[in-house]
């Protein structure tokens, strides 16, 4: 979020005082991304990595900051409950290796944390959500001792009035209900930056809105939460419903959630992202920095525009716009909805195949969105959420100019020359773009993702023992197949 957050409770005085800020920053940036050379520095990917801790039973560990300060690394990062942590990878060039570097650099800092994470007899372990996680593992003494997660916890709630309410029906049925936020703690993803031409954002903006549910699909990681088995994303129902801070009974119009698909198709630029979501959301942490955005552009700096980050940092869009100062100022595009695991080559080739399919549709994507309203884009991203490669979505014709209802893995299969194109628009090798958009196409062929292997391991498994002892032994065979680093297409399956 960028602002150092240190109390839980703010005045109205701080509140107004920022919302002016606010909108200061809104209309500098306004300006400012119509300036020659913004958005035009040197192009670069990143990614940040959400973990679980566990102990060598498979139980969380509640020792996130023990392992960063003994880690001594400043990219390592707390995250909201106290048995998760966060890699944050240094930025790499958008190159011709670019996927193969970032794959080096996942491989490399998880051998380093997990030699941290040995000397306590823990394990580091990338997965959506954690499948032996219990319901006493989400109290409120499981929540990281920082004030930055008991205010956002307050502040909810108190939007609120009541307890957190979640409801997931699968193959099995979750209700719990939480006063406090560390459900949402239960999610872990891998969130990727991509960086593009500014006068090119919306094209591809809207290119991801339209296929991320194909990319949610084929990376599916989190099958399983509280021993039950439910969607094969499940993060996407629970991040949205643990967080809810609506009280729909009394308003009379629909209050928006601050965990979204989005709104709309972006019509122009990033701004309007921006400016949507300070027109929609109230803030959260009213933190002012020391710089005026007006006073820093009229010296000829790059404004940092710390308070719009940090209000953009409190709502939770499956794809959303960051904004940076450095290199000129720029506005990058971060994929929320990949969901962490199984192998951190898996993750590379969902991050390939993501930005292959933005790439290779953005030159004609207004003729996709021509006959594709934006609610069927969200219907679709429900779908995949809820049934993964099984899914049916509604999906452009554009030789018949119409919607037509289609098997989520025909499409992805018919996209995977598209993604092609798009990788090669970036000057990807050929090899890298055949390596790891070959590991989507074996996905498709065997019809297996990381959540198919777990729900499968589950039902064999299960055969001979409870559910809960079922959990146990198939989240030991996944971190076992995990350190071999192979893809999860290459995982027994019995």
């Amino acid at each position: 979020m960028g602002l150092s957050i240190d109390k839980e409770d703010f005045s109205p005085l701080e509140y107004k005082q920022f919302s002016i800020r606010l909108y200061q920053c809104l209309d500098t940036l306004k300006e400012l991304i119509q300036k020659p050379g913004f958005g035009q520095g040197k192009k670069m990917i990143g990614a940040e990595l959400e973990n679980y801790i566990v102990a060598q039973n498979g139980q969380v560990l509640p020792i996130n900051t023990l392992l960063i300060e003994q880690a001594k690394n400043p990219n390592y990062t707390v995250e909201l409950n106290r048995f998760n942590l966060e890699i944050n990878l240094e930025p790499e060039a958008l190159d011709a290796t670019v996927f193969s570097r970032l794959q080096h650099q996942l491989e490399i800092n998880q051998q380093y944390l997990q030699s941290i994470a040995d000397q306590h007899q823990a394990k580091i372990v990338p997965i959506g959500i954690l499948p032996t996680l219990e319901a006493k593992h989400l109290m409120s003494e499981f929540m990281t001792d920082m004030a930055r997660y008991q205010a956002l916890s307050k502040f909810l709630w108190q939007s609120r009035g009541k307890d957190f309410r979640v409801h997931i029906s699968g193959d099995d049925e979750v209700q719990l209900t939480s006063p406090h936020v560390t459900l949402e703690g239960a999610n872990t993803s891998f969130q990727f930056h991509l960086m593009v031409e500014h006068h090119k954002f919306a094209q591809v903006f809207n290119a991801i809105q339209l296929t991320t549910p194909l990319v949610l699909a084929i990376a599916a990681n989190s099958p399983i939460f509280l021993g039950k088995s439910l969607w094969d994303e499940t993060r996407i129902a629970l991040f949205k419903q643990s967080i809810d801070s609506r009280h729909r009974g009394n308003m009379n119009w629909r209050q928006p959630s601050r965990v979204t698909f989005g709104h709309g198709w972006v019509r122009d630029n990033a701004w309007e992202l921006f400016a949507e979501t300070v027109a929609l959301y109230k803030p959260i942490f009213p933190i002012l920095s020391e710089q005026d955005p007006l006073e820093a552009t009229s010296q000829g700096e790059i404004p940092k525009l710390e308070e719009l980050s940090l209000h953009m940092g409190t709502t939770w869009p499956w794809n959303r716009p960051v904004y940076s100062h450095h290199d000129g100022g720029h506005v990058r595009i971060e994929m929320r909805a990949m969901p962490a695991g199984p192998s951190a080559i898996d993750m590379c080739a969902n991050a390939a195949f993501a930005t292959g399919l933005a790439l290779g549709i953005q030159s004609n994507i207004e003729e996709q969105l021509a006959v594709m309203p934006f609610r069927f884009a969200e219907y679709n991203f429900y779908r995949a959420a809820q049934n993964g490669l099984e899914a049916n979505i509604l999906w452009p014709d554009a030789k018949q100019h119409q919607i037509v209802e289609m098997p989520i893995s025909q499409v992805i299969e018919q996209m995977l020359p598209i993604a092609a194109q798009g990788l090669s628009k970036l000057d990807i090798a050929q090899e890298e773009s055949n390596f790891y958009l070959g590991i989507i196409q074996k996905r498709i062929k065997q019809k297996i993702s990381g959540a198919r292997w777990q729900k499968y391991m589950l039902y064999k498994l299960e055969q001979n023992s409870n559910r809960q002892q079922a959990c146990s032994d198939m989240l030991n065979m996944y971190m076992q197949q995990q350190e071999t680093g192979k893809p999860v297409t290459e995982w027994p399956l019995k």
